[in-house]
């Protein structure tokens, strides 16, 4: 099998060229976005440069304390990043939103090294990039569910209001929305799972090839790891809408965000 592949520096500048061409189409469009693409790129490069310098100093000098150190921030960012997103959410709503986004990670990440690749939950090369990849699904999938959420609250505001004239329960009342809003969420999962191994390698298989693993045991992985994310995305966003959406009415049946 042909050894991993190992970039320079000038083979990693060269990329930003792709992001001047990009920046052309965006002026030649009169798209006003390309002050965000720069700046955006540079801040994603240094991220992940430090946290490159960081998973090796964790890597060379392993212990529980730096691995759950370094995974309580990247579940803590998460859940800052969704509820940042989500300004509209009542307190009661944000607590469940990180219980639920939290819960899920571990559970799933737990079950994903203890049964699935059966490794010590603490093994730094093991845990962190798997909690990694499942984070930022839930992060995506409870962000697309909020929003989508919130979307349809506001565009069913008249209706909502007639339901709730003639005595329909809020509960009742916001179920369909929660179902639309789960499936919004679910919608990029599914596509990138229906359409992997035909139109595109994904992410983790593509990195254990260039890393000289074989093909047929990269597939094995991937195919673990996005049952994994598509279990996060569902059972995080399904948990903060049906119980978050709870606190948006009262006792007296009133919905408190209309």
């Amino acid at each position: 099998m042909t050894e991993s592949i190992s970039m320079e520096l000038t083979g990693f500048f060269s990329t930003y060229i792709l992001l001047l061409i990009v920046g052309a189409v965006f002026k030649y469009c009169g798209i006003d976005q390309t002050k965000y693409l720069i700046f955006g790129s540079i801040q994603m490069s240094v991220q992940l440069i430090i946290a490159g310098y960081v998973l090796l100093y964790i890597f060379q000098s392993p212990s529980p304390i730096f691995t759950l150190a370094y995974l309580t921030l990247m579940i803590g960012f998460a859940i800052y990043r969704t509820l940042n997103r989500s300004p509209w959410l009542n307190r009661r709503f944000q607590w469940i939103v990180g219980f639920a986004v939290f819960l899920t990670c571990v559970l799933i990440s737990a079950f994903m090294l203890l049964v699935v690749i059966r490794k010590d939950a603490l093994v730094p090369q093991y845990v962190i990039p798997i909690t990694g990849m499942l984070v930022s699904a839930t992060m995506n999938g409870a962000t697309l569910a909020l929003k989508a959420f919130k979307e349809a609250l506001d565009s069913n505001r008249h209706q909502i209001e007639v339901l709730l004239n003639i005595g329909a329960h809020p509960r009742k009342i916001l179920h369909p929305f929660i179902n639309q809003s789960l499936e919004t969420a679910f919608l990029p999962t599914m596509n990138s799972m229906v359409g992997m191994g035909i139109t595109a390698l994904p992410g983790m298989m593509t990195g254990q090839i260039l890393a000289g693993a074989l093909p047929n045991e990269a597939v094995l992985y991937q195919s673990t790891i996005m049952i994994a994310n598509c279990s996060c995305v569902c059972l995080a966003s399904f948990g903060l809408l049906y119980f978050g959406s709870r606190t948006l009415y009262n006792k007296r049946k009133q919905i408190n965000t209309l």
